[in-house]
C-alpha cells in the first residue's frame, strides 16, 4: 500500500515535546569486512517526516546519527549477498528492528536478524520482552513462508496449501501474543507502535469496533503524541464513514477543468474511488474497476474517480486514465489545498481506497478490493 505515514515522536523521561528534537547515534559493527563498501539503510519516523538514510560500511564499522521527537521504532537493514540468494531468491533484504529514545545505539555482528542490539531507554527493554515472546511463532511465520514459495516454484499445491495454513496460523499467534502485550501495557509506546502497524484501511473497513476498544485504554500521555492522535482521528473517521452514514459532499475539476460535485450523483450507485497514476497498486486494481463499471453501468451505477496527483501533474493522470481505459468521470486533486481537503474530509490512510454510494448519498460499504466490489454490487443491483 502507500501509505500516508503517520508521525512518530519523541517522549523523554516523563515530559512531552512536539517541538525538542533528541539526538541519536548508532554504531555498528559487523565482525569482519567482507561487506566493506556496500550500504544499510536506516528507516524511522521523525515527527510527521518517515526518514530513510543509507550509511556506508567501511572497515567493517559504520556509524549514523540522527534526532527524534519522541520514541520511535527504527528498521535497519541491508540486502542479501548473491550466496544469500541461492536458497531463497525472493529474500532481498534482511533487517533488525529496535525502538529509539536517544543517546548511543550499538549493533553488533551480522545477519542483522541475529545482531545484538543495545539501546537506552525503557521502550527497547519492553521491546526485547515482546521479541522474545514472539520468537518461536516467529520462525514458524518465517520458515512457513519459506517453504510455501518453494513449493509454489516447484508447482507442488498441495504442500503449497500445507505450508500456507501453517503460516496463517503462526501469524495468528503473532497477532494474539501481540494483542495480549498491547492490553496488558497500555502505557508503552511498543504498544502504540503495535496498534499503528494494525490499524489499516483494509483492518478499519472490516472491525473498527475492535481497534476502537483497542485505543481507548491506551494512556493520555500516549494519545497526546502525534502518532496517538493520528490514530484516534483514522479509528473516529471509520465511524464517521462507515455504512449507513452520509457521504461527505465536495467539488474538485475534472480533466477539462470543469467542477464536478459528489452530490450531483444522486439517484444512482456510485462508487468514490481514489487512486493515483503513480500508485502501482492502484493502477492493477483499475482493471477490476473497468470489469465492475461494464457489467453494472446500465444499472444505475457508476464511478467517480478522485486521483490524488502530485500537484500541478496533470499530463500523468490524464495519460494513466487513457492507458488502463477509464471511461468515467474523473477528478483529481492538482493543487496543494485541494489536496489536503481531500485527505481530512476522507481520512484516507493508503490508496486505492474506495466508498460504494447509495442513490441517497449514504455509505453502502468501503474498501472493496477486487471480486469483492462486483460481488457488493451484485448484492446491492
Amino acid at each position: 500500500m502507500i501509505k500516508h505515514f503517520i508521525a512518530l515522536g519523541f517522549i523523554t523521561g516523563l515530559t512531552f515535546s512536539l517541538s525538542a528534537q533528541t539526538t541519536f547515534i548508532i554504531k555498528g559493527k559487523l565482525k569482519d569486512t567482507s561487506r566493506n563498501g556496500e550500504k544499510l539503510t536506516i528507516s524511522y519516523f521523525n515527527g510527521e517526516k518517515k526518514v530513510y538514510a543509507p550509511v556506508l560500511i567501511k572497515d567493517g564499522v559504520y556509524s549514523i546519527e540522527g534526532t527524534i521527537m519522541e520514541p520511535t521504532k527504527a528498521s535497519l537493514s541491508i540486502n542479501t549477498t548473491k550466496e544469500e540468494r541461492k536458497d531463497n531468491p525472493w529474500v532481498t533484504s534482511e533487517k533488525v528492528e529496535f525502538y529509539i529514545e536517544g543517546g548511543e545505539i550499538t549493533v553488533t555482528g551480522l545477519p542483522l536478524a541475529k545482531a545484538v542490539v543495545k539501546a537506552p531507554g525503557k521502550s527497547q527493554k519492553e521491546w526485547l520482552a515482546l521479541q522474545k515472546k514472539l520468537k518461536p511463532f516467529l520462525e514458524k511465520e518465517k520458515s512457513s513462508w519459506n517453504d510455501m514459495l518453494h513449493a509454489t516454484a516447484k508447482r507442488d499445491s498441495v504442500n503449497k496449501q500445507k505450508f500456507n495454513t501453517l503460516n496463517e496460523t503462526a501469524k495468528q499467534q503473532i497477532d494474539s501474543v501481540e494483542l495480549a502485550f498491547l492490553t496488558n501495557n497500555p502505557a508503552s509506546h511498543v504498544s502504540l507502535g503495535l496498534l499503528r502497524d494494525k490499524v489499516t484501511t483494509k483492518s478499519l473497513a472490516e472491525d473498527k469496533e475492535k481497534y476502537a476498544a483497542l485505543y481507548s485504554p491506551l494512556a493520555e500521555i500516549l494519545k497526546q503524541t502525534i502518532v496517538g492522535k493520528k490514530l484516534g482521528e483514522q479509528i473516529e473517521s471509520a465511524f464517521k464513514l462507515g455504512p449507513g452514514k452520509e457521504s461527505v459532499d465536495f467539488v474538485l475539476n475534472d480533466t477539462l477543468g470543469n467542477p464536478v460535485r459528489l452530490s450531483s450523483f444522486r439517484g444512482k450507485y456510485v462508487l468514490l474511488d481514489f487512486w493515483a497514476s503513480w500508485c502501482i497498486p492502484c493502477r492493477f486494481e483499475n482493471p477490476h474497476v473497468v470489469k465492475a463499471y461494464n457489467r453494472f453501468k446500465d444499472k444505475n451505477f457508476t464511478v467517480l474517480s478522485v486521483s490524488l496527483e502530485k500537484p500541478g501533474d496533470r499530463k500523468a493522470w490524464v495519460d494513466a486514465i487513457v492507458k488502463d481505459g477509464l471511461p468515467w468521470n474523473h477528478v483529481a486533486t492538482l493543487t496543494k489545498e485541494d489536496m489536503e481537503k481531500i485527505w481530512q474530509l476522507y481520512n484516507i490512510q493508503s490508496i486505492p481506497m474506495n466508498y460504494l454510494i447509495d442513490p441517497n448519498g449514504k455509505i453502502v460499504a468501503v474498501y472493496l478490493r477486487g471480486e469483492a466490489l462486483q460481488k457488493k454490487l451484485e448484492e446491492v443491483l
